[in-house]
């Protein structure tokens, strides 16, 4: 059990390394302070009477399967934007901010998830978490609506994908602005939902910075479609 229990410590590594972003044309800049401090993730004690409250909570493991999706999606949204041809440099610059931050991001979340799988045990060292889905690794999945990654708040449809994909100009500038205003209200939603009921540090602070992130850029799309004739 004890090596088990290590492997949740490589999380305390990555989140303690990642520190804020640097500052973009649209002048924003990532609140490196509500992801580089988070604590280090508690992890299950040695040996089989592993007190519970120390396991990450199921809406902590929901919101970090729900927002890997979630966050990939913007990265497509991104890439298919700066494939386009004749779309503002602000514009541009804003999803190339994107990609940065949510890539790491992903990354931060799938080592806090590659953690927990491994620390915790199939038999049901976590209560609770057989009546939201299937276990692997005792890590819940298919959390309720993220069961259909698609179905998510914000989550742009195939047809919506395939549009940006065709578009160039002004055209994909304007569908990708409000695709992605779409897109980030959810993850707010998402974020929130994190924040005022989970229970564990790093999901906490990494939904914090998704709420100052994400409202500060829908700040900033808001004022580039404004620009727009």
């Amino acid at each position: 059990m004890r090596s088990r229990a290590a492997g949740a410590g490589v999380v305390l590594a990555v989140a303690a390394g990642l520190t804020g972003l640097a500052t973009v044309a649209l002048g924003m800049t990532a609140p490196g302070s509500a992801m580089a401090t988070a604590p280090p993730v508690a992890a299950p004690a040695s040996g089989p009477a592993a007190p519970a409250a120390q396991y990450p909570t199921v809406i902590d493991h929901c919101y970090i399967e729900g927002m890997i999706p979630h966050h990939a999606q913007a990265l497509e949204l991104s890439h298919l934007v700066l494939a386009a041809d004749g779309v503002r440099d602000r514009t541009r610059a804003l999803a190339e901010f994107i990609v940065v931050d949510q890539s790491t991001e992903i990354d931060t979340m799938n080592a806090w998830q590659d953690a927990w799988t491994r620390a915790i045990p199939v038999d049901g060292a976590a209560p609770g978490h057989g009546a939201h889905g299937a276990e692997t690794g005792g890590i819940p999945t298919g959390c309720g609506e993220h069961a259909d990654h698609t179905a998510m708040k914000g989550m742009a449809t195939p047809e919506q994908l395939a549009a940006l994909a065709a578009a160039d100009g002004a055209d994909a500038d304007r569908l990708f602005l409000d695709l992605m205003i779409v897109h980030h209200e959810g993850a707010l939603g998402m974020a929130t939902t994190a924040v005022t009921e989970g229970s564990n540090a790093f999901v906490r602070n990494s939904a914090k910075h998704v709420l100052v992130e994400q409202d500060r850029e829908i700040t900033a799309i808001t004022a580039l479609l404004a620009e727009m004739p």
